[in-house]
């Protein structure tokens, strides 16, 4: 019996090494990629939510039945914003893995279809992100505020 159990325990034993060894190859295996990354790397980029909002906004204002963006209204109607502060109908909000979600705030034309109006306004805003900044999307919520009407003259 005393036999049996030291064959079972030095074959453990062995099971043991052998994964103690794989498991320190696995991390040679990583450490060389990470010194091969950061070499790579030249340093931090940096993007500011300013510089999203601008991206947002002058992509947004280019969709048709868009009006313009508006100001988050608290009591439910919001007020259209002139060129120079757009970016206040934005919220952006970056996550530390290379994410980003938004909230935009819209006064649409009237006439237009609001769900097609909102659904090409999330596409879009997705695709110029993700190429413009490299960050992935993960949320783009549209908040319409408002109807714009024509006054006719």
């Amino acid at each position: 019996m005393d036999k049996k159990m030291e064959k079972e325990e030095k074959i453990e034993d062995q099971t043991t090494k052998k994964s103690e060894i794989i498991v320190e190859a696995i991390k040679k295996e990583e450490k060389k990629e990470e010194i091969i990354r950061a070499k790579e790397i030249l340093g931090d980029i940096n993007i500011v939510p300013e510089v999203i909002a601008t991206i947002i906004s002058r992509t947004v204002i280019e969709i048709p039945g868009v009006a313009g963006l508006a100001t988050r209204a608290k009591g439910g109607i919001g007020t259209l914003l002139g060129t120079k502060e757009l970016e206040k109908g934005i919220n952006v909000d970056l996550k530390e893995n290379k994410e980003v979600s938004t909230s935009i705030s819209v006064i649409l034309d009237y006439g237009s279809i609001i769900i097609d109006v909102a659904k090409e306004i999330q596409k879009k805003v997705k695709g110029e992100l993700e190429v413009k900044t490299g960050l992935k999307v993960i949320g783009i919520n549209v908040n319409i505020q408002g109807v714009h009407i024509e006054e006719k003259k």
